[in-house]
């Protein structure tokens, strides 16, 4: 029986961030080399390129990284900001396992949005990896602070595409300004079609008497495919210091996200040999308004609203089979669930500003309606109404800063198969303290609590065949449960080098977890609000600068100890990841070479662990236009796994792609601008409409 391969140890990042550790401990205090001019008014002074706030850190970006990026992610890659792992190739942006949430000029936007800015209309980018009560239960947050260029208009425009493989993304941006007025009319693609892949899947299933059936797949062939298209227009009118409106229409077409495996199976106990395939797909398509006001009264105070609804019609598709070799058909099950989801969201802050403090104040309204239906029969339907009041208070005295606030939410469930509708209240506390040792040094100490609704898929009570004998039944009688959130944090800042300390603790009590039980002969699984999931996390993540305007290092280790308790099992996970970013510039030439191993995670008894990916890209410029050759995966092979840990069904399920292992890409990108533009709006709030869609469950 083949094990699901451990977790080594990271003897790449640990030798690389060593020296950077031990550059700590050898570096002089700041210089000329460190500074950044800032113009406030008629006075210029000098600040550090990396500004430690009490709630953020702010990055402004240096002349030579703006003319090496030719859009704002590749900015934020060049900035290497610890702790933060950029990947162009991939179009993600995440600390560990969780996705950064992006903003521009306050406003909440995609990855797509951020790859369309303009690097010389970036004026600073704000880090915040303990986000206040506005930005709700985001992990952390990235706001980019752009101020356009005096010109009339500008042209992005960028293709990516894999020499041997049909793999590949880019995007069209134009920018036009007329008086107060400005539009924008962007395009952005990805597509994958068919890429080889294939999985190496174990199981044993053991029944309460203690007997059991250990079933092996030896992978014959497999693929992924996915591609969607987003275009988008935006308009906004500005009255610099007094009004501004913004609005933006956009329409993303998702085609079928594909997974298919074909594998032979054998059974112990069973001499036949079985050809097993399986098929996932989701597809659909959204539109999405948006519509954002603000006001700026007297005293230094503003007043923001906004509000975006959108509609989703989808797809999800699960197929399974198991035919007897040469070609007696089995088993043979098949799921197609059609889904409808509609979204409002309503959003008011107050805010009001004094020399050493900040009021922020306001509401949020959010109602999502979710109707799914069955090919074979069948319905779910869950209402979804949430109300959140939040007032935030932030004070600095001296060497300390202090942030308090409070939230309350309301949630209202309203599901199929539940007589009474499902409501809870919860308070959102949140602390936070910080304290500057010197210029260069900080500690933040910080609290926080949020509630997470059950979703969809796990409140449908409808049963879904996946295999021969396995089922999934949703449990309506799920309810919200609160995470718990305390971390500390070190920051430094010398000559060349940033680095971030930090340990973190959280914990959910009464966390929804998957939970299996033996139903006559069928193997359920369901949904519950399990005991509790922990985890203590550590992290160091430090940024050299090695030849000053040349050569760069950034990285980070992280260990984390998890935890997880429900009916019948307790589970304990230690896991090792990180990753490591090399950036070398010279004249017109740029490299840059990454390693990422993502951090494994426990939910109830399912380990998942994310990818391990490495690239590498060489790009020269002229003018406004960037040529770049890379490769995928040079140096690692393409991995992305789990495992179940349960006592009626042990797998391990490990996902392999011989396509991307290796892959040679070619990148084309050019910028233009012209004329005379406006400055461009800031947004200091944004509703959020994320919508989940059920999915046909799988093994």
């Amino acid at each position: 029986m083949n094990k699901c391969p451990s977790i080594a140890n990271l003897f790449v990042f640990s030798a690389a961030l060593a020296g950077v550790c031990d550059a700590i401990a050898q570096e002089a205090p700041t210089n000329l080399d460190s500074l950044a001019i800032v113009t406030l008014s008629e006075v210029t002074v000098s600040a550090p390129k990396v500004i430690h706030k009490a709630d953020m850190d702010v990055y402004v970006p240096s002349k030579q990284a703006v003319e090496e990026s030719q859009n704002g992610m590749a900015l934020l890659q060049n900035l290497m900001i610890p702790n933060i792992n950029v990947n162009q190739i991939m179009g993600t942006v995440r600390i560990g396992i969780d996705n950064v949430e992006i903003r521009i000029n306050g406003r909440q936007a995609s990855v797509e949005q951020l790859t369309m800015l303009s690097p010389s209309s970036v004026k600073r980018i704000e880090w915040i990896d303990n986000p206040g009560l506005r930005y709700n239960n985001a992990r952390a947050v990235i706001n980019v602070v752009v101020v356009n260029p005096d010109s009339g208009g500008s042209f992005m425009a960028q293709g990516m595409q894999a020499f041997a493989q049909p793999w590949g993304n880019g995007y069209l941006n134009l920018k036009l300004n007329q008086g107060h007025s400005q539009w924008e009319v962007g395009l952005f693609g990805r597509y994958t079609n068919k890429i080889g892949a294939y999985r190496e899947y174990e199981e044993t299933f053991t029944r309460p008497d203690g007997s059991s059936i250990t079933r092996t797949e030896t992978p014959v062939a497999g693929y992924l495919s996915m591609s969607n298209l987003n275009p988008e227009v935006i308009y906004s009118y500005m009255i610099p210091e007094k009004t501004t409106v913004w609005a933006a229409f956009s329409y993303n077409k998702e085609w079928p996200t594909e997974r298919y495996s074909e594998g032979r199976m054998e059974s112990s106990g069973d001499i036949r040999q079985l050809t097993l395939r399986e098929y996932k797909s989701s597809s659909g398509y959204r539109p999405k308004l948006n519509v954002y006001v603000e006001q700026k009264l007297p005293r230094r105070q503003i007043l923001a609203l906004d509000a975006s609804g959108s509609l989703f019609y989808g797809n999800s598709v699960h197929s399974y089979s198991e035919q007897s070799i040469p070609d007696n058909v089995d088993i043979d099950v098949y799921t197609r669930i059609s889904e409808r989801i509609q979204t409002l969201r309503l959003e008011g802050s107050y805010i009001k500003n004094w020399n050493n403090g900040r009021l922020t104040s306001g509401m949020q309204y959010n109602f999502t309606h979710s109707w799914s239906t069955r090919e074979k029969g069948g319905s779910n339907y869950q209402q979804r109404d949430q109300v959140y009041f939040f007032s935030e208070y932030f004070r600095k005295v001296g060497a300390v800063s202090l942030t308090g606030g409070l939230g309350v939410q309301y949630t209202g469930l309203t599901m199929a198969n539940r007589n009474n509708p499902n409501s809870t209240w919860s308070f959102r506390p949140r602390l936070s303290a910080a304290y500057r040792l010197s210029r260069t040094s900080q500690f933040r100490l910080n609290f926080t609590m949020w509630p997470t609704t059950p979703g969809l898929s796990q409140t449908d009570s409808e049963p879904q065949q996946i295999d021969g004998f396995q089922y999934q039944i949703g449990n309506p009688d799920l309810h919200t449960y609160n995470s718990y959130r305390t971390s500390l944090q070190y920051n430094l800042s010398l000559n060349r080098i940033n680095a971030v300390i930090e340990t973190r603790w959280t914990t959910r009590p009464g966390a929804i977890a998957p939970w299996l039980n033996w139903v006559d002969d069928r193997l359920i699984t369901s949904f519950e609000n399990s005991r509790k999931q922990t985890e203590w996390q550590v992290s160091i993540a430090p940024q050299v600068e090695v030849i000053p305007k040349i050569f760069s290092i950034a990285g980070s280790i992280r260990y984390s100890h998890s935890s997880s308790s429900g009916t019948g099992y307790r589970h304990v996970l230690d896991d090792w990841s990180g990753h490591l970013s090399l950036n070398g510039m010279y004249r017109q030439f740029a490299l840059i070479v990454s390693f990422d191993r993502n951090p494994a995670n426990l939910t109830g008894e399912i380990i998942n662990t994310g990818e391990k990916t490495s690239d590498i890209a060489l790009s020269y410029r002229i003018k406004g236009l960037q040529a770049a050759v890379g490769m995928f995966m040079p140096f690692t092979r393409y991995r992305m796994s789990s495992e179940s840990l349960a006592r009626y069904n042990k797998n391990c399920n490990v996902l392999r792609s011989r396509s991307f292992d290796k892959m040679a890409f070619l990148r084309l990108s050019y910028n233009i601008s012209w004329g005379k533009q406006k400055k461009a709006m800031r947004k200091l709030i944004n509703t959020s409409d994320e919508i989940e869609q059920t999915n046909a469950a799988t093994r």
